[in-house]
């Protein structure tokens, strides 16, 4: 299977609804940069958010060059 945005926005997005934001979080690291979009920013983050993860999502956050209205509420 190639992986694309989707690909990787689908399994980030499954790590958190399944309580596994370390695993969100590793594979947000292991993604190509050029293949990271908004809603990759957002699971992730809200993958962080659930597991406690505050200092990961804020660095991640920190990273983030374009922060849009919706990321910024993730953080909130």
């Amino acid at each position: 299977i190639d992986r694309d945005t989707i690909t990787y926005n689908a399994m980030i997005n499954a790590f958190c609804l399944n309580g596994m934001g370390s695993q969100a979080a590793e594979l947000y690291r292991e993604m190509p940069n050029n293949l990271r979009d908004h809603v990759s920013q957002i699971c992730v983050l809200n993958a962080c958010s659930h597991a406690g993860l505050l200092h990961e999502a804020r660095t991640i956050f920190n990273e983030i060059s374009l922060k849009t209205e919706s990321i910024i509420t993730t953080m909130v």
